[in-house]
């Protein structure tokens, strides 16, 4: 999945860090031959990379990136509750996550990420959905869940 540069900072080591508009950070080396990106050195060609794109493995493995917090939860719903619309493809909005939290039962979550990720989420579990990512949820039998949705801490 690919995500947007909204800026860079540097580790504690002083490697540059490219931060993406998922809110994950992913190292961006100068280290030729396997790693060239002499750009990433000159600050004038890191902010002309602001906007560009980069692949997040972290996205497509649906992790939660660090230092979220939850800005709103759904009602617990079950299976008859649940609105319609969580059945059909949709996606949660640009900069949020969901975390999809099963209370009882089990629900089959579809995920459009690279590759695709089909999960069973099964009572006591929580699985995050990252922002911009079509997807769906299929209740397996009977079921009560929640959504809650984070952002960074302002």
């Amino acid at each position: 999945m690919r995500r947007r540069i909204v800026g860079f900072e540097q580790d504690d080591v002083g490697d540059w860090v490219a931060i993406l508009d998922c809110h994950h950070r992913r190292h961006v080396r100068h280290r030729p031959p396997l790693w060239p990106a002499a750009w990433v050195t000159d600050e004038s060609q890191r902010a002309a990379r602001v906007g560009t794109e980069l692949p997040c493995g972290r996205c497509d493995r649906a992790e939660l990136p660090d230092d979220l917090v939850v800005v709103r939860t759904t009602p617990t719903w079950d299976e008859e509750t649940m609105p319609d619309g969580l059945r059909r493809a949709h996606r949660v909005a640009g900069g949020v996550w969901a975390r999809l939290r099963v209370d009882a039962g089990a629900l089959r979550l579809v995920l459009a990420t690279d590759p695709q990720r089909d999960v069973v989420v099964r009572r006591g579990e929580a699985q995050a959905i990252p922002p911009d990512v079509e997807h769906h949820v299929d209740p397996l039998g009977t079921v009560r869940f929640a959504l809650d949705f984070l952002r960074p801490a302002d």
